[in-house]
């Protein structure tokens, strides 16, 4: 019995030490996301505007937030993988909040008039204030990034712009339609990205992958990625800045208490939306508690499932993407 025991404790030792490797060559793989610059947060007519701008930008990106966002879009981590990318390609980006601040803080989707729309008119004089303070001039190409509402509102904002004359030279629409002023056959002549996630019950695929068809069949170019599930593992986490291997190895095993995943990663709880609702019940690690990491941690759970959030997985393309498009 004691011999059995002894053989069973070094058997759980070795186990562990072996877990314990794994996560040290994960964490050896995996560098946490951080601006490769530094970001300029501002303020014009009001409202917060986050931005990096370059001498002699390649292009201007803007970045559209979803519903209940801020000009804070721009500062998390997915969306710094993304802007870090296009820095790197020569780009600069502005990032500023929807007029709308009451609720539902949403950007207007349903006025393509730059005039009429706050949210457009505001937009052109910052726009303004760009070429008169900055490298941005009238031809340099412009480009946008909009996530949920903020893909609706990208393509609106993205061909009101490019019917009045700016320079847009190509969109991306992250999880979410076409905005109905312009969803009409050949009524988006931008060059567009549209990307999805396969379990995403908030905004489904289905539209969107429709939007996408009728785009292609007007003759629009565009292009189009869906996220597929992912299997439970200590990388996303070791994405967020400070988390150390030990940290996202707690973050696993808590995500996987809730019963949502089973030991080897797999999901194990049929109804998607019930499974993002008991992973979010997940109880923090106590090492974690009071440090401003539940959102990062929240976003990359939601990767993993393949549901609704912004991500940088197909980064890569859409600057490949926004390149062959950067000279019109």
């Amino acid at each position: 019995m004691f011999r059995n025991t002894l053989g069973q404790r070094r058997g759980l030792l070795k186990a562990s030490a072996a877990i314990a490797a794994i996560a040290v060559g994960i964490a050896g793989c995996v560098i946490p996301v951080t601006p490769s610059v530094q970001f300029e947060t501002s303020s014009f007519e009001g409202f917060t505007v986050v931005a990096y701008v370059p001498d002699n930008p390649a292009g201007i990106v803007y970045l559209f937030h979803g519903t209940a966002g801020s000009a804070d879009f721009a500062n998390q981590l997915e969306q710094v993988d993304v802007i870090n990318g296009l820095v790197a390609d020569g780009y600069g980006f502005v990032s500023t909040s929807s007029t709308d601040r009451t609720g539902p803080v949403r950007w207007d989707v349903a006025d393509p008039l730059l005039t009429t729309n706050p949210d457009l008119a505001r937009l052109v004089r910052l726009h303004a204030e760009l070429i008169s303070s900055t490298g941005v001039d009238a031809t340099t190409p412009i480009f946008g990034i909009g996530h949920s509402n903020g893909a609706r509102f990208v393509t609106l904002w993205g061909q009101s712009w490019s019917d009045a004359g700016y320079p847009v030279a190509a969109i991306w629409a992250s999880s979410g339609r076409i905005a109905t002023p312009v969803s009409g056959i050949g009524e988006l002549t931008v060059p567009t990205v549209f990307s999805t996630a396969v379990n995403d019950f908030t905004s489904p695929p289905l539209p969107i992958i429709a939007g996408y068809a009728a785009t292609v069949d007007a003759g629009t170019p565009a292009e189009l990625y869906v996220a597929t599930e992912r299997r439970l593992g200590l990388a996303p986490f070791l994405r967020i800045p400070t988390v150390t291997a030990t940290e996202a190895d707690e973050i696993v095993a808590a995500l996987t208490a809730t019963g949502v995943w089973s030991e080897s990663g797999n999901r194990v709880v049929a109804d998607v939306a019930q499974a993002a609702d008991q992973a979010g019940a997940m109880v923090l690690p106590a090492s974690l508690v009071g440090r401003g990491l539940v959102g990062d941690i929240r976003s990359q759970t939601k990767i993993v499932l393949a549901i609704h959030q912004f991500s940088a997985e197909f980064a890569g393309p859409v600057r490949a993407f926004f390149s062959s498009h950067s000279s019109g």
